[in-house]
């Protein structure tokens, strides 16, 4: 959809605007002031004539996100649109090119309780979607499916049962630690707890486990992050090979695709070489609120989502600076998620969490 569209008035054709860079800011020498209430409760997605917007804050200020392209589903790629602030919950967007200028005007509506839910822009309505339960999104819990305790049993016995293809047996095999031994990680398994995606716990204990390499990575990213008043928490790590197949089976059937196919590639976890992880505040011990919540099924997942508050991106662009420095790789699909070494030379394992120290 052109950009005419969106922004009545504007002359088609030359335009100037703004690319987003990746993940909107980077991380800078100072981490950026949060915004204040009523501006959080504006931010986010909003949808409406075909079109997607985000509303994000950058430096203080409001910003509009316009995706030209529907494959961008992170708007890293997106026009960025200052907006100029007139009154209370009133803006201009005001485009200024070779050819002339323009000036919209972008309203929002919100609910008794604050949160926007409609964004005006020109003669266009957005409607807002709420994405997950980080500030400024109402509460939204995610579980794919919801099974039974006979249900979740009976998958259980079966993805015991089951055997592992013998050519993901075949690699390097590591030697896995709990993960506990590193100084002062923070541990909280989401997957050996309740509630989690699953809506069960699909460990049989609380303990993660990890290769003593990653182990030995970790504790050189946990030293960098000190340096600047953070520290690791690790959500998920080590998951044996059945344990991947009892996830797959629990998926509703048009979604198994969000998980590795345990049969044909499994997953990165079961080498043992992969972990999720996120931000405590040292200071407190708690854990740091990010872009968006973990295993939230939504674009705010992407690491080069663009949208959120300058803070937000600070602090995802931290983490993953201190953990590519410790010498892991991130991958785009999920911010929180990492990976040591050439993990595809390296056995899938299936070694059942009772067995493990």
């Amino acid at each position: 959809m052109i950009l005419k569209k969106l922004m009545t008035g504007i002359v088609s054709g030359l335009f100037f605007c703004f690319q987003v860079t990746y993940g909107g800011l980077g991380a800078e020498a100072a981490e950026p002031k949060e915004p204040t209430k009523d501006i959080l409760h504006i931010l986010g997605f909003y949808y409406g004539n075909g079109e997607n917007i985000l509303i994000r804050e950058a430096e203080g200020n409001l910003e509009l996100l316009y995706r030209y392209a529907p494959e961008d589903k992170s708007f890293a790629k997106a026009n960025r649109y200052p907006m100029t602030k007139v009154h209370f919950d009133s803006y201009l967007i005001n485009e200024a090119g070779p050819m002339g200028g323009s000036e919209t005007d972008v309203h929002f509506d919100r609910d008794p309780d604050g949160y926007g839910i409609t964004c005006r822009v020109g003669g266009h309505m957005y409607t807002r979607a709420f994405l997950g339960y980080t500030a400024g999104e109402r509460e939204k819990t995610f579980v794919i499916k919801q099974h039974t305790d006979e249900e979740w049993e009976n998958m259980l016995t079966a993805a015991k049962a089951a055997v592992e293809p013998q050519k993901l047996q075949q690699g390097n095999r590591v030697n896995l630690v709990n993960a506990n031994i590193v100084p002062g990680l923070k541990v909280n398994s989401i997957y050996g707890n309740v509630p989690n995606f699953f809506g069960h716990a699909i460990y049989e204990n609380t303990n993660l486990y990890v290769a003593q390499e990653v182990a030995d990575a970790l504790t050189i990213a946990q030293e960098l992050l000190a340096k600047q008043g953070y520290g690791l928490v690790l959500y998920d790590a080590y998951r044996p090979w059945h344990i991947s197949k009892l996830a797959t089976a629990a998926l509703p059937d048009n979604n198994k695709d969000m998980l590795e196919n345990p049969d044909k590639q499994g997953s990165k976890h079961n080498t043992g070489l992969a972990v999720d992880v996120s931000l405590v505040d040292l200071s407190t011990g708690e854990e740091i609120e990010m872009i968006s919540s973990f295993d939230e099924p939504s674009f705010r997942q992407f690491a080069s989502y663009a949208g959120g508050t300058a803070r937000q991106r600070y602090r995802r662009q931290v983490l993953r600076d201190a953990m590519q420095a410790a010498g892991f790789k991130g991958i785009e699909m999920e911010w929180w998620h990492f990976e040591l070494g050439k993990i595809n030379e390296y056995a899938h394992l299936n070694i059942p969490y009772a067995d493990l120290p």
